[in-house]
């Protein structure tokens, strides 16, 4: 298989989307439209995992993902 995309691109351009509608300086003209295209974006990703086959380790995965993410948190807010 020929993968034809860049999953950490994909990742960037969402990172640099959030960035700019967090940015106190920019607007609610800007940023509305930037929330928009996050939820396409969201709702594109869902209707594909949607069509997805399961995994025997999608469940271990994701729990072990879910704990990272516990984890992330607990620890930003004793910084």
């Amino acid at each position: 298989m020929i993968i034809k995309w860049n999953t950490k691109d994909i990742i960037n351009q969402i990172n640099t989307m959030t960035w700019t509608i967090t940015d106190p300086r920019e607007d609610g003209f800007t940023t509305w439209g930037i929330k928009q295209d996050l939820y396409r974006i969201k709702w594109a990703v869902d209707e594909a995992l949607g069509k997805c086959s399961k995994y025997s380790l999608e469940e271990e995965w994701l729990k072990e993902h879910e704990k990272e993410v516990v984890w992330q948190k607990l620890k930003s807010k004793h910084l």
